[in-house]
């Protein structure tokens, strides 16, 4: 490695027959305003006090040289701050040009190109092929060509304003030129086989560059590969072409933050996320085009998360759009597993829809109850783990989902019907503003295509948000209790609040600016608006809600969330530390996590079988020994370390070993003369990661 000071102009860009290769790996050209005026300041004070700028550093490394002796640089780090001088370049040599100052041969001839080179080496900067596609064009002067959205249109267009402002005071752009040759910079010159890019460059990032994960990850997969070239062309370009949004990459850090999620099953930390990345790489034993094939796979489901894809039907693209509004990111690490088995022909389009809407049912009912948020990720990344553990459960692919939230029974259950619906006609919906824009858009969309788009919705209060004299038939209370609940919202199209207009005022502007048909239906037929009026109209809104998002809770005894193993009077000895699931009685099936619980449900079902048995059993003291203790029922609970009251003048011993538990049931079995066969439970023949992490 060798470090030298130069000057940028003279002695780097308008070095003799060079050219300068922005490896593919690097991150697009995405200097932005800021950065381009901040450089044209400098420039500026050079051109005003006649003194030097020092620029910093670029890091290049030689890759041999080319057709007719030409030297080419493998442009590691700087890219951004050389890409940004050719554009200024050109910028000035066009109003050289128009000028009639003689500088414009010398930009061109010597900085811009080679001038003495084959046609195909002639532009000395070639720029990753997005960006060289918009910097040749701006070259060859077809600026009505270019898309307008790009970084180098946009800092060219910035340069030349500046630069004819600049001129218009006097400054020639020969002094303009003279001014950049004053910009210097230290070049530090990589040996290859001797100094390691990959490091050089993590190295350059970890004091302060800012580069994003999915430049961190793209750097990573691509400088040392001997390929770079053909897997940059075959899968990362079209994994970015999917994902960004113009030159809005945020899609494309964000799908590697989901995609981690998916793979590893644990939080992730976005400070840490390449780190994670390289760890799954090198743990997977991936290759890098293996890895590159796996992202472009996922970066294709991705894309319906984030902007629908015509890879799946309306609906269901429909549906992933309310989960995109309702900012509901965290089910998307499930959603990939789901996406997965559907590309794998484990489940139908019809039940990959069917799950997707229990998804949005669900998350709908959440929001809209209240429910906090902080669970979900970890409810969303162990979900499919847990639901199909047993593989079995495939089979029945949405009725298993279906039932396991449905059995859930910490806060991530699902919320009732009854509260959803309670909450819809209640609740301040106003305070969540992506849920009341997502709420009032789908009740006048309906399931088809949209009229109302939540992007473009102004909410309006139809009571307003400030009294006038002309609701002073609305109490304080009742204006604190409804004013932002479901019944008194609505949208228009108008630019400015309604305020505090009288209803008729509202209504009125409600009539001619709002397109909204089915919530206004029964607004504009009103005379006065009360409390009456929007509670009937929040009932009525409410109940399209509940019923369009309906969940019908699935009822199937057959779906098992662990693998079970049934142990029956013949076989218990080895239960301690495994978790009860089910019980069985009379071919009555019980579900019971606990054993002493077990134990008095069984107590409480042989008495129902033969009243008077079990006080006979207590009047008596009946005990029996089961390791090293004594076990009784007795009438007052003496002798007993934590004895349970099961009836008047009955007492239990509950504080027992699973193992004692069960040896309880089955010297009772005996005493009622009940077949032991009769009797078995259901144990977790293995615990999950999942369920140990959650519960240590």
């Amino acid at each position: 490695m060798d470090a030298h000071k130069l000057w940028l102009l003279r002695d780097f860009i308008g070095a003799n027959k060079v050219l300068f290769r922005i490896p593919v790996y690097q991150r697009n050209y995405d200097w932005s305003e800021s950065n381009c005026n901040r450089l044209l300041d400098d420039v500026h004070n050079i051109i005003k006090t006649s003194e030097k700028h020092f620029l910093g550093t670029i890091v290049f490394m030689a890759a041999g040289s080319g057709g007719f002796a030409l030297q080419e640089y493998i442009i590691i780090d700087g890219q951004q701050r050389l890409t940004t001088l050719m554009i200024m370049l050109k910028a000035l040599a066009e109003l050289a040009k128009q000028e009639g100052d003689n500088c414009y041969e010398e930009i061109n001839d010597t900085y811009l190109h080679n001038k003495f080179c084959a046609e195909e080496f002639k532009v000395k900067l070639k720029p990753i092929k997005s960006d060289n596609e918009q910097f040749l064009l701006l070259l060859n002067g077809r600026i009505k060509e270019m898309d307008e959205d790009s970084h180098i249109f946009v800092n060219y267009d910035i340069c030349k304003r500046r630069f004819e402002k600049w001129i218009d005071s006097g400054v020639t752009p020969s002094g303009i030129l003279e001014a950049l040759t004053k910009l210097e910079l230290v070049e530090i010159v990589l040996t290859k086989g001797e100094d390691d890019p990959q490091i050089i460059f993590e190295s350059i990032n970890s004091t302060g560059l800012e580069l994003s994960n999915s430049d961190l990850i793209r750097n990573f997969l691509l400088m040392n590969a001997d390929n770079q070239e053909k897997l940059y062309e075959d899968y990362w370009l079209k994994i970015e072409n999917a994902l960004k949004k113009k030159s809005d990459y945020t899609f494309l850090d964000m799908f590697f933050t989901q995609y981690i999620l998916y793979k590893t099953s644990k939080p992730v930390n976005n400070k840490r996320l390449y780190e994670l990345f390289v760890k799954l790489f090198r743990d997977g034993g991936y290759s890098q085009e293996g890895i590159l094939q796996e992202l472009l796979y996922y970066a294709e489901i991705f894309k319906a998360f984030a902007f629908g894809s015509g890879d799946y039907s309306d609906e269901i693209n429909r549906t992933l759009k309310k989960i995109r509004v309702l900012n509901q990111s965290t089910c998307y690490p499930f959603l990939f597993h789901v996406f997965d088995d559907f590309h794998k022909h484990v489940i139908s389009e019809s039940q990959l829809k069917q799950v997707v809407d229990l998804i949005l049912s669900y998350l709908l009912r959440r929001l809209v109850c209240g429910v906090p948020s902080n669970s979900l990720r970890g409810l969303f990344i162990y979900l499919y783990n847990r639901v199909f553990k047993v593989e079995s459960n495939k089979q029945k692919y949405y009725e298993a989902i279906n039932k396991f939230l449905f059995t859930v029974t910490s806060k991530d259950v699902v919320p009732s019907a009854a509260e959803f619906n309670r909450c819809l006609t209640t609740a301040n919906i106003y305070g969540n503003p992506a849920l009341c824009k997502f709420l009032l858009s789908d009740i006048e969309n309906g399931d088809s295509k949209e009229t109302l788009h939540t992007e473009n919705l102004t909410i309006e209060h139809i009571m307003p948000q400030t009294l006038s004299a002309d609701w002073n038939y609305i109490s304080e209370g009742e204006h604190e209790q409804y004013l932002h609940t479901l019944g008194n919202l609505s949208v228009t199209g108008y630019n400015s609040e309604l305020s505090n207009k009288s209803f008729a005022d509202k209504k009125a502007i409600i009539k001619e600016h709002s397109k909204a048909v089915v919530l206004n239906s029964d607004v504009i037929d009103k005379e006065v608006w009360d409390i009456a009026c929007i509670t009937a109209r929040a009932q009525r809104l409410a109940k399209i809600v509940v019923d369009r998002y309906r969940i019908n809770m699935v009822v199937d005894d057959t779906i098992e969330f662990e693998y079970i193993q049934t142990v029956t009077l013949s076989n218990y000895g080895d239960i301690t530390g495994k978790r009860l699931v089910t019980f069985k009685f009379f071919n009555n099936v019980y579900r019971q996590n606990y054993y002493a619980l077990m134990l008095l449900d069984i107590i409480k079902l042989l008495d129902k079988s033969k009243p008077g048995k079990l006080e006979e059993l207590a009047k008596s003291g009946f005990s029996f020994s089961a390791y090293r203790r004594h076990i009784h029922i007795n009438t007052d609970g003496s002798n007993m370390r934590l004895p349970q009251k099961v009836k008047d003048d009955v007492f239990v011993e509950i504080n027992l070993s699973a193992v004692s538990c069960v040896k309880f049931i089955e010297y009772l079995l005996k005493e009622f003369d009940i077949p032991s066969t009769e009797f078995s439970f259901n144990i977790v023949a293995e615990e999950s990661e999942e369920y140990d992490d959650e519960n240590n």
